[in-house]
């Protein structure tokens, strides 16, 4: 009986370690995506920022989507950003897996970025693998350690793109986030939306954060308190959160549409993503997707899944 309750204890710990790795990566990922242009340089200095890539959609197989077409060292290319808030053992095979299929899909060098923003053994590059003596291929890949990060440059270049990452890096204070606080609420005081992400995104990250002292931190996150009706009560931010909520649903909708057609019929997975593109109804294509699973054969589903012309 003992050992059944240390399971379920086990089993709930895991479970909530994963919702936090969840809800950092998901913290990162919308934090990337709404100023791309800005931000980016400061990631890999010298790249242009082109166009953001939504892999999700691209390829049902690939779960990031910190994808983006950029200019580096004058050529075109591809960049795909990994968040890591943990030690995992697949990740530079994982890495290699997202980096193929994104050149095979671009025909463009895939340059991969790790960003570290908590205190954890890294990755190491490159990944080398090997038949005895014989290399078969090498795979490099760069490391960004926020917490190796001097905060001090970015509030004093008021880079304002980074301020939510500030609480991961070195040299962080109470009177540091305090500045940077007042300066985010004149900045977007006719945006409260954009505010409150960025106070959510730095109250997330100071959560976990190794780099700021306990006083210090508890001093943060006592004025950060201070701010919390500002993303509880404001029916512009609720009207928001469910505009996202419903996208994310959409779109887990959608892949699901092109997998279960991909599993019958893998010469239509193609189609089936065209047609999952017009369909803005969750419900409308799960019910397509009954109709997909119970079709007799492949020329019915071809029919299904075919996309009527606007």
């Amino acid at each position: 009986m003992a050992r059944v309750e240390r399971n379920t204890s086990k089993e709930g710990q895991t479970r909530q370690k994963s919702r936090k790795v969840q809800k950092f990566d998901i913290s990162f990922k919308a934090w990337i995506r709404a100023h791309p242009g800005e931000i980016l340089p400061w990631l890999l200095p010298g790249v242009i920022y082109v166009d953001t890539l939504d892999v999700e959609i691209i390829r049902s197989t690939m779960r990031a989507d910190k994808v983006f077409r950029v200019q580096y060292n004058g050529e075109d290319a591809i960049l795909e950003i990994e968040f890591e808030s943990g030690v995992d053992g697949d990740l530079t095979s994982r890495l290699l897996i997202y980096n193929a299929v994104l050149y095979q899909e671009h025909k463009l060098p895939v340059i991969t970025i790790v960003i570290y923003p908590f205190r954890v053994k890294m990755a190491e590059s490159p990944l080398e693998v090997k038949n005895g003596n014989n290399v078969i291929f090498t795979f490099h890949f760069r490391r960004l350690p926020l917490f190796q990060l001097d905060a001090e440059q970015f509030v004093h270049e008021h880079v304002v793109c980074m301020y939510p990452l500030l609480p991961t890096m070195q040299g962080v204070h109470y009177e540091m986030i305090k500045q940077v606080m007042d300066e985010l609420v004149v900045l977007y005081r006719e945006d409260e939306v954009t505010l409150a992400d960025q106070l959510v995104w730095m109250s997330l990250l100071l959560e976990r954060t190794d780099t700021i002292s306990p006083t210090e931190k508890n001093e943060i996150e006592r004025h950060l308190h201070m701010y919390d009706k500002l993303w509880e009560e404001s029916p512009r931010i609720q009207k928001e959160r469910a505009a996202s909520e419903a996208k994310g649903e959409l779109r887990a909708a959608q892949r699901m549409f092109v997998n279960i057609v991909a599993a019958r019929f893998p010469a239509l997975a193609e189609l089936a993503r065209q047609q999952a593109m017009q369909i803005d109804s969750p419900d409308a294509l799960e019910v397509l997707a009954q109709k997909v699973v119970t079709a007799p054969d492949e020329s019915i589903v071809r029919w299904l899944v075919t996309p009527t012309i606007a």
